[in-house]
């Protein structure tokens, strides 16, 4: 972390990222010498050899821009760090060599390019000193054949020579305008993320990690997340370019000092992120498109090297046929949405792109965006419509929100889950709940969590279907416990999700909800209530009046002038109201009778009593007595000693 030529610290400097591409020994890491004056190349090995093994990094400022340079390896053994490198560029510089022309890893890295959605960049024919006009006009022909109807095809094209300096000026004028055409991330629009690409420790310092800032901004005593892992972490340091900064934001090279893990825990492809804003994912719902050219097409089941942004794990690609149905391949030149069930969690998020190479052959096969990092596993019995994924690989993010709300279905989605399945900040996430609420096609349930409007649909449904069914069994419509009802019409949801369901159906006059208890429209007020109420009335005194030797379901209901199953409903509506008391499966008791021999029990506190002394003491038969005593042993009333028991 100690400062080295530190770039100027500008408000309002446009700062860009440039990555280079390009075949082995091109002349990439020289260019790169010659534009900013630093050697991208820092290992030993790379030095010895005269190649790029792994990722170097430069940086120099012209023109009012700060560009910032990935200089990667063009061995195709190092395909995988190139990718890692490309991710999240700005502007590619695409690098061949005037005395050798175009090659396979130019090939190759021009199709990584592509399908990371590289938009902006710059041809720069290196080594113009080795070859005569006449070569260098073949070389810039083929160039301009290869680079046709992609990104690159009106880009610039420029003839350099590190070793004498010619065209540096153009180049630099080239990138210049490339970068002013660059559509450069806003820090505010997402929260932080920054994938690592070098960890190391520095004495006096401790853990120093390395990356691109993907997105948002990182201050010194932020708090981050690693993801995958977890691991909590404050920042230390941040510094940009060399120098320590107040803050870093999205687009620029940034190195962090880190406390709160140790360096061994940190390699590349693990990324820091804002607390809350995203987690590991394991199942990535995408769009793939293959590579033209491919010997065989993609089949469904496909095992593949995913690479996003700096991670390189394994995946298994299921394609998936329109109707969201799997065994199905994709063929060259083909795109389809797709699954990628990876061995191990990567910290992805809507929109980000990424390489699809195969494991052997070693080769780049395609590559795409990802769509949603939640989606369930799609089966035959669950498929995915061709509606559903049109929404998912549009742009519109409301739209993926209600469709995200549907999915979800009465379960609702927390908005913090919302804002991390669209992968932007939470109060953009609430202010698309907002907007769907206003069109009528979302709801809130909690200032947190909001559903499809649907949703009340089918919980009203399940709420009528539950009341019909005790009107079919003969039971009158009396309000009924709240607990009774969620457990009917909301046992699959978290307790406060049915809680905010009875509210907001509550609301819509949807039922009637009463202190715990809760009906249908017009329960408490109906004549059908009315007259229930007087046969509860009834049945009530007909409890209190013959304590335990209460008459039978059969017996009330002759008397009542009424079915057997609305007296055994009402007594369950007196049971949960609390008139009467459950002693056992057969014994009920009304509460105030109940009170009564308790505060007999309570009378004889300090003495022990056999079961006949009990017996003696309430005039009660064993049928009662037995129940009754357990009862007291619940509540502490009495303690068990043996065959005895002391009244507490």
């Amino acid at each position: 972390m100690a400062p080295a030529a530190p770039i100027p610290d500008t408000p309002g400097m446009a700062r860009v990222l440039v990555g280079t591409a390009g075949h082995i020994d091109h002349g990439k890491s020289a260019l790169v010498r010659a534009l900013t004056g630093t050697d991208p190349d820092r290992l030993p090995e790379e030095k010895a050899r005269g190649i790029t093994i792994d990722l170097g990094f430069a940086h120099a400022e012209w023109g009012g821009t700060v560009f910032s340079f990935v200089d990667v390896p063009g061995h195709e053994k190092f395909v995988r760090t190139m990718v890692a490198g490309a991710a999240g560029i700005d502007v590619a510089l695409l690098v061949v060599a005037s005395d050798d022309s175009v090659m396979p890893q130019t090939r190759e890295h021009l199709a990584i390019l592509q399908l990371l959605d590289v938009r902006q960049g710059v041809l720069a024919r290196t080594k113009a000193d080795l070859v005569d006009d006449e070569t260098g006009a073949v070389v810039e022909a083929e160039v301009r054949e290869l680079v046709s109807e992609t990104f690159l095809e009106n880009a610039p094209l420029v003839a350099v020579s590190a070793l004498t300096g010619r065209g540096l000026p153009e180049l630099k004028a080239a990138l210049s305008a490339a970068a002013k055409a660059a559509v450069l991330r806003d820090p505010a629009a997402r929260p932080a993320r920054l994938f690592v690409d070098r960890a190391f420790s520095m004495k006096g310092f401790g853990p120093v990690v390395t990356g691109t800032l993907d997105s948002g901004r990182i201050r010194p005593e932020d708090r981050l997340v690693l993801v995958p892992g977890g691991a909590e972490v404050r920042v230390r340091r941040v510094e940009v370019h060399g120098g320590e900064r107040e803050v870093a934001e999205a687009g620029e090279r940034t190195s962090l000092n880190l406390a709160g893990v140790e360096t061994a825990d940190l390699v590349r492809g693990l990324a820091f992120v804002a607390p809350g804003s995203l987690g590991p994912a394991t199942l990535l719902t995408a769009e793939v498109a293959a590579l033209e050219g491919l010997d065989a097409p993609l089949d469904d089941g496909l095992a593949v090297r995913l690479h996003l942004g700096t991670a390189d794990v394994a995946a298994k690609l299921h394609v998936l046929a329109e109707g969201g149905e799997g065994r199905q391949a994709l063929v060259p030149g083909g795109r389809a949405v797709v699954q990628l069930s990876c061995l191990e969690p990567v910290a992805a998020r809507r929109g980000d792109r990424f390489v699809l190479r195969r494991p052997s052959p070693q080769e780049t096969v395609g590559g795409g965006r990802v769509l949603d990092t939640g989606w369930p596993r799609i089966r035959r019995r669950a498929p995915l419509s061709a509606a559903a994924a049109g929404i998912l690989a549009g742009d519109d993010d409301r739209a993926v929100a209600a469709l995200l709300l549907a999915e979800a279905g009465p379960a609702g989605l927390e908005t913090a889950d919302l804002a991390r399945r669209l992968g932007v900040r939470g109060d953009a996430a609430v202010a698309h709940v907002d907007a769907l609420a206003a069109t009528g096609a979302a709801l809130r349930l909690s200032p947190s969590l909001a559903a499809p409007a649907s949703a009340s649909v089918e919980m009203a449904r399940r709420a009528d279907a539950f009341f019909a069914e005790r009107r079919k069994a003969g039971v009158p419509t009396l309000l009924v416990g709240r607990r009774e009802l969620l457990g009917k019409i909301a046992r699959e949801l978290p307790e406060a999700t049915g809680e905010a369901w009875l509210a907001t159906l509550a609301a819509a006059k949807r039922l009637v909800v009463s202190g715990d208890q809760a009906g249908p429209p017009g329960a408490a007020t109906s004549a059908v209530a009315d007259e229930a109420g007087g046969f509860a009335r009834r049945i009530e005194a007909a409890w209190r009046e013959a304590g335990f030797e209460a008459p039978g379901g059969l017996t009330l209901a002759k008397e009542l002038g009424t079915k057997p199953q609305v007296v055994a409903g009402l007594v369950q509506h007196l049971l949960k109201s609390g008139a009467l008391v459950r002693l056992s499966p057969d014994v009920f008791v009304h509460a105030e009778v109940l009170a009564g021999v308790e505060a007999k029990v309570v009378a004889q506190k300090g003495r022990t009593m056999s079961v006949a002394d009990f017996r003696d003491l309430l005039g009660l038969s064993r049928k009662y007595l037995i129940p009754l005593l357990e009862h007291l042993d619940r509540k502490r009333l009495t303690r068990r000693v043996g065959d005895a028991r002391v009244v507490e």
